[in-house]
């Protein structure tokens, strides 16, 4: 089970190995934990961490995520194109975006838990490459040919590049922001788009350059740098701005605790024509689930389990390991049962490791 490093506590053994923000391994998987590996996995920023719990992870028929070792260095490459003068240009980290299709095209479940391998202090890289997967993902459910979705994914993992420019102060605020101070945030659409022209601009084509400054563009108008709506928003950009959303939303920031992606699931499904152009939510919910594999949750009877593996025509009744017997309950015929709620961090902490 995945767990907070602030919840971890002697004694506890690592289920997957745990990696450094420059790809080194920290510790290894069925490392027993002492206190002096928790503190050294605080002081790396590490934000979580796999250990075994109540359901053992390898029990479990959870597909292979997306190469830690490859996102690390697409980050590192983000941030030396971003913060360096004489760092990358384009071209030299287009591999790395074609690595990244490379794992989409090839079917491995490249959604689960993209981001929480990353210190906070690189959220907007970790971020951008995520939101690279998903928009690649969303455009393959799409039928896009492998040049257009590269021609996206290259413009997805560039969205946000114009956050670089804005004050970390701001971006990184855990209060609400001034009228002001947000009026700052919705400038680095347009800082991010000359920022990658004056760099290489040639080297990117138009459609990936879109993304960047219309990624906040709205199916009502409601978005900015122009206000742009319904078809005025080019196709790349839709996708984008879907994938932004949904994983800002599910990933924990300095000002918030992530939203369970059950309620974003129900959220983008709700503002189809709304806020965003409904055969692409279409499209994307199909690429993520409501309930991912490792989810904790209550059912109607009152049994807890963890959700171990999907039923892709019913999204929101997956299959679920009841804790502690084992049995497993198929939603899907089990039809008198439904997921009542999901379990947080600190439920699942009071109940196994009070």
């Amino acid at each position: 089970m995945r767990l907070p490093v602030t919840y971890l506590k002697p004694g506890m053994k690592l289920s997957k190995p745990v990696y450094g923000n420059s790809g080194e391994l920290l510790l290894n998987r069925g490392i027993e934990l002492t206190t002096k590996y928790i503190k050294s996995l605080e002081r790396n920023n590490v934000v979580v961490v796999d250990v075994e719990g109540p359901v053992p992870l390898d029990e479990m028929e959870i597909k292979e995520e997306l190469s830690v070792q490859l996102r690390i260095k697409t980050m590192k490459k983000l941030h030396s194109f971003a913060k360096e003068s004489n760092g990358i240009h384009i071209y030299e980290f287009m591999d790395s975006v074609e690595a990244l299709l490379e794992e989409v095209l090839s079917g491995k479940g490249v959604t689960d838990h993209l981001v929480d391998l990353c210190s906070s202090d690189l959220y907007t890289f970790a971020h951008s490459v995520d939101v690279c997967v998903l928009s690649m993902l969303c455009g393959m459910k799409l039928g896009y040919d492998k040049e257009k979705l590269l021609a996206l994914g290259i413009g997805a993992i560039l969205h946000d590049l114009g956050k670089t420019l804005i004050d970390p102060e701001i971006l990184n605020k855990p209060g609400k922001l001034t009228q002001e101070e947000f009026e700052v945030i919705m400038t680095h659409p347009l800082k991010g788009w000359q920022l990658v022209k004056e760099k290489d601009g040639d080297a990117l084509s138009p459609r990936s350059k879109a993304v960047i400054l219309n990624h906040h563009e709205r199916y009502d108008g409601s978005g900015y740098p122009r206000n742009l709506k319904s078809n005025q928003i080019d196709p790349f950009s839709a996708i984008c701005s879907v994938a932004d959303v949904y994983n800002a939303m599910t990933t924990d920031r300095v000002y918030r605790k992530a939203f369970p992606p059950h309620e974003v699931y129900e959220m983008l499904l709700a503002s189809g024509d709304i806020k965003f152009n409904k055969d692409v939510i279409r499209a994307f919910l199909s690429c993520v689930n409501p309930y991912p594999v490792g989810t904790y949750v209550k059912l109607s009877n009152g049994k807890i389990g963890c959700v171990v593996s999907q039923n892709d025509s019913l999204p929101f009744r997956p299959r679920v390991k009841v804790i502690p017997s084992g049995e497993i309950l198929d939603l899907e015929r089990e039809l008198s049962l439904v997921i009542e709620s999901v379990l947080s961090h600190e439920k699942i902490k009071e109940l196994f490791y009070a």
